[in-house]
């Protein structure tokens, strides 16, 4: 689902965010994405949503090559992934519903399955009852849950999360993660960047480890929870 060969991405000369990183991560896989401030893992990101473009190396999503990706397809290649912000990115003067609906919105949907698809997208969240509130309204882990419901609203085949968790108490932090491993269960890939150790040593998920912007450590352990995933890395020495 996500390959990355030889990807390096070179700020300026000399200057790398990422260097000679390789990996691949299945479809329906959850994988963390984990390393210290600046080790590379926004970027990493940044280049799977193509807001960056590596500076040397190939990279694909669901099949899709992206050295052969015009501009003009970049907006539907995201429309195939969702993303889940530390800071929720909601927008305050207009309602849980508008807000999960937005992507839709954006895509062009038709008001009919909008509707429907927002209506279903809080129920997996459990705050269908709070469709019609402002967020403000909402409890931190709450405003979360909306993010992961707008994030997921479109179905899409990739969901990244980039430190979900980051600004939640371990109770919450862990319904969050259950979410996410039930988007994963679903078939989603899923890959969540984050530090939180406690998310790291509660949750035996495989780990990409970013060092310096190499990849420079691997686990393939089998997950705690029941769910088989397929994953695959090659190390960076």
């Amino acid at each position: 689902m996500i390959r990355f060969e030889h990807v390096s991405l070179e700020y300026t000369p000399g200057r790398f965010a990422l260097r000679d990183v390789n990996f691949t991560l299945a479809d329906g896989s959850f994988t963390f994405l984990t390393g210290h401030s600046g080790a590379g893992k926004s970027s990493l990101l940044k280049l799977i949503t193509r807001l960056e473009k590596p500076t040397e190396g190939d990279i694909s999503v669901d099949n899709i090559d992206y050295r052969s990706l015009k501009p003009r397809q970049e907006p539907q290649l995201r429309r195939q992934m969702g993303i889940v912000f530390q800071d929720n990115q909601l927008l305050h003067d207009r309602s849980v519903f508008d807000n999960v609906a937005l992507p839709l919105i954006i895509g062009g949907y038709r008001l009919k399955d909008i509707q429907k698809r927002v209506n279903a997208a809080l129920s997996r969240v459990a705050l269908q009852h709070r469709a019609h509130d402002e967020p403000v309204l909402l409890s931190g882990g709450e405003q979360q849950r909306v993010g992961i419901a707008r994030a997921v609203v479109a179905h899409p085949r990739v969901l990244l999360a980039d430190e979900p968790t980051g600004n939640l108490d371990a109770q919450i932090s862990a319904e969050i993660m259950q979410l996410l491993m039930q988007f994963s269960a679903s078939g989603v890939t899923v890959l969540v960047a984050t530090h939180d150790s406690g998310l790291l040593n509660t949750f035996n998920f495989p780990r990409l480890v970013l060092k310096q912007g190499r990849l420079s450590a691997q686990s393939v352990s089998a997950v705690n929870t029941g769910i088989q995933h397929q994953y695959h890395t090659e190390e960076q020495i």
